[in-house]
């Protein structure tokens, strides 16, 4: 069997493992305070692994950013290729897959976000979201154009806005604030939050008939 040169020895999941350790650790604390060190003691794995496989810290972070939202980035793609891409439902899905898993992911992403400009995570994360954001107009362009679902005078951008918050507020909310709406971030609840998300979206919320206003 050969060996590619210059490699560390090491497990044969240790790449994996090295994501997983990461994704513990930077969700949990900043990303200047953790050390390629402890994520490797994490892992269970030679720290020399870390510049083998990601090249740096860096490197480490975004694999396992894009890895994570691989799921979701995937989704993207698929509805803004598809010739009617409705299924907003399937989109949500996608995405509280992948993040109710994780759910110090969503937190990480906003934290960062909100330090400013300039920071390696921060080049990072942005150009993650940027490519979700350019997707996600992708789709919601094309399924305006094949069907005609915005109500006259519905600002188009504000309604993207919307279908955004719906999808990500949950997972970022305050655990303590979302048990008082009796959600748990379980699959059968998710579930239930994407089939309301989804009604709103297309139905609206409150009874549009004037006898029945106060």
């Amino acid at each position: 069997m050969s060996v590619i040169p210059g490699r560390p020895k090491g497990d044969s999941d240790a790449r994996a493992r090295l994501v997983t350790a990461a994704l513990s650790l930077f969700t949990r604390r900043s990303f200047q305070t953790v050390s390629t060190r402890e994520v490797a003691r994490e892992a269970g794995v030679d720290a020399a692994l870390i510049r083998y496989y990601f090249g740096s810290k860096a490197g480490l972070f975004e694999h396992m950013v894009r890895e994570t939202l691989a799921p979701v980035l995937a989704r993207f793609r698929a509805l803004s290729a598809e010739q009617t891409p409705e299924d907003l439902t399937g989109l949500m899905l996608s995405y509280y897959r992948a993040m109710a898993p994780n759910p110090g992911l969503p937190r990480l992403i906003i934290r960062v976000l909100q330090e400013g400009e300039g920071s390696e995570p921060y080049r990072i994360l942005l150009s993650v979201f940027t490519e979700v954001i350019d997707l996600s107009r992708q789709w919601f362009g094309r399924a305006l154009m094949t069907r005609d679902s915005l109500r006259e005078g519905v600002n188009p951008d504000l309604a993207r806005l919307s279908l955004v918050s719906l999808m990500v507020f949950p997972l970022i909310a305050p655990p303590a604030l979302m048990r008082q709406f009796g959600l748990q971030l379980d699959p059968q609840s998710l579930e239930l939050l994407v089939e309301h998300n989804v009604e709103v979206l297309t139905q609206g919320i409150f009874n549009t008939d004037p006898r029945s206003r106060v």
